[in-house]
This record gives C-alpha cells, structure tokens and sequence, in this order.
C-alpha cells in the first residue's frame, strides 16, 4: 500500500519509500551509538569471590593436632571429624586461596582415619580429596606422594606388588609393605 503526496510544486511523491528510508538511517544511527556505548574498560581486573574456610575451624583443628597426646583413637577420630568437617563442602580450585590449607586438612582427615583404624572413612575421605582436588597432590619432604602413600596404605590388600612398586611411596613404607604382603602368603 503506497500512500501518494502532492507537494507545492505539483509532484507527487511516494511516502512509504521515504518512510523506509528514514527507518533505515535512523536504526543505523541508534545501534552505531548502542555500539558506542557498550564498550567496557579494558584494565578493569576480573574479580572472583570465594567461600573461604572458617578461621575459627582451622585454628581448633591445629590446636586438636597439637595437644593430641597419646595413640588414642577416639583423639584421631575427633581430629579427623573436624578437619573434614571444616574443609566442609566449599568448592576449591587451584586458584582459591584457601586451597592448599584445605588439601592439607583433607589429607590429615585421611591419615587420622587411617590411625584410629577407620578404613571405611579413611576410603571415603580420600576419594572426596580426589575429587575435590582433581589432578592436584601433596609432597611429603621425602617428595612422596600423599595421594600414592594413602592409597598404598588404605587399598594394600587389592594392590599388586607391581602396582605397589608403581607407586611414589616412602622406600621404609615399601619395604614393610612388601614384609607383610610376604609374611601373609607364608
């Protein structure tokens, strides 16, 4: 549908067309200038927001591994509890800043487990260090491995000799861990 306009000189031009075209040039000057607007600072820094761990937590598990006195069980087992308990459920990534702290509490849940003889929980706690902690471990100053040390000593029964020998383990561990493979065969 074309709507006809006579102007003063006598012509008669077509108005849809030029509504069109005036459409067009007006669009094009809106997003040129939406496209202006939009740029953003180039040295602004990206920013992430952690969940960090309790202050309060940390400093009464070190406090717990400090007065633990004697071999007792139930002081490895409430040493274990609270290290899990305050590496909780936050989500780490090798950026967090926490990061290292919570390996190193998560990795003390599993050795206490192992000490007060909860293997079950020991299992439990170090698959979730695997899989809170994806392709990332603990060196001991021997630069064993702490992931290669808890699985020798929570799976030693499924593990074979050549596995065990795949493993970056303590040579003294080995060793006694090859002393009791043998002496339960015998």
């Amino acid at each position: 549908m074309s709507i006809f306009v006579q102007t003063k000189n006598g012509k008669t031009d077509k108005i849809e067309s030029l509504t069109k075209r005036i459409s067009v040039v007006f669009l094009s000057v809106l997003i040129l200038s939406a496209c202006g607007m939009t740029e953003q600072p180039q040295s602004q820094p990206y920013a992430t927001i952690y969940e960090r761990m309790d202050n309060q937590c940390i400093s009464q598990v070190q406090n717990l591994q400090e007065a633990l006195s004697t071999a007792n069980p139930s002081q490895y087992l409430t040493l274990a509890h609270s290290a899990s308990h305050c590496v909780g459920d936050i989500a780490f990534s090798p950026q967090h800043p926490d990061n290292q702290i919570a390996m190193q509490f998560n990795a003390l849940a599993v050795f206490n487990f192992v000490k007060a003889g909860d293997m079950h929980s020991a299992k439990q706690s170090l698959v979730e260090f695997r899989s809170r902690f994806p392709q990332q471990d603990l060196l001991f100053d021997d630069y064993s491995s702490f992931v290669d040390t808890a699985t020798a000593l929570i799976k030693q029964q499924e593990l074979s000799e050549q596995s065990i020998a795949m493993l970056n383990i303590n040579p003294v561990l080995r060793a006694e861990l090859k002393r009791q493979r043998k002496w339960s065969l015998n």
